[in-house]
């Protein structure tokens, strides 16, 4: 029906295109890609946090190269690589610093503790990543791991043990992440992790450490750390810290 204007003429309705509103989303669309494809193209790429790697390593094991679209990057991938192909990379992750820039941060592994496979010497992480193999002259200073091997080991990848094993892997992380947390390695020293349920350990080359099981790690450590400060200094002894509430101390 037509409509009628104040005066009383009979006017049309105009009728909008049916297609005008979706043909312009995609013209905007469209522009929108193609400025991303010219534009935004990386310039710079600055790396942070690298010590034993350089640069130009760290790049290279990212996949990413000047002139690449800054918005095309597939950011978790590119951390992925890096800590793929480089060993010694803990965590990676790429950030976009706009119009043109790409920040690569990285934290890089340290070696807390040793493995014995096959007459070599593997240094692991605290979250048991292996590292490298090294000559016995390289090991003071490091925990030696004893009742754990690891199965095929290769440089760059988590330990992986039997199954049967698998539960003295997983208090071993949590052990040496505590240590490490606790700022304590350099005070340990042979730990055993031949029984899952009680693992023991040297501290401070007088003392003999019980663990229990598997729970409140960073507990019983802190407790064991507290009394040792209430020991003299040519006590030793064993510290049993079994049961996660109390420390007992035998002397020897």
């Amino acid at each position: 029906m037509a409509r009628r204007d104040r005066y009383g003429v009979a006017r049309k309705k105009k009728k909008k295109s049916a297609v005008f509103a979706p043909l312009s989303f995609l013209l905007v669309c469209a522009a929108v890609v193609f400025g991303m494809g010219v534009f935004f193209r990386v310039q710079t790429i600055e790396v942070e946090g690298a010590v034993e790697y350089t640069p130009e390593e760290i790049i290279e094991a990212a996949g990413i190269d000047q002139g690449d679209n800054l918005f095309f990057i597939n950011q978790l991938s590119a951390g992925s690589r890096i800590i793929s192909n480089l060993p010694r990379v803990e965590n990676a992750w790429v950030e976009r610093d706009l119009p043109n820039k790409i920040i690569i941060h990285v934290e890089e592994s340290y070696a807390l503790a040793f493995v014995h496979w096959q007459e070599l010497y593997w240094t692991i992480t605290g979250n048991c990543k292996l590292l490298q193999t090294v000559p016995p002259e390289e090991l003071p200073g490091l925990i030696q791991v004893l009742g754990l091997t690891p199965e095929a080991p290769e440089a760059g990848r988590f330990m992986e043990v039997a199954t049967e094993d698998e539960l003295k892997l997983s208090y071993l992380k949590a052990i040496l992440s505590a240590f490490e947390e606790l700022d304590i390695v350099s005070n340990v020293a042979d730990l055993d992790m031949s029984n899952a349920a009680n693992p023991t350990f040297r501290y401070m080359g007088r003392f003999a450490v019980r663990m229990g099981s598997n729970d409140n790690t960073d507990y019983k450590l802190r407790m064991l750390m507290s009394a040792v400060q209430t020991m003299e200094a040519d006590e030793t002894g064993t510290f049993n810290l079994s049961d996660g509430l109390h420390v007992y101390f035998t002397p020897d």
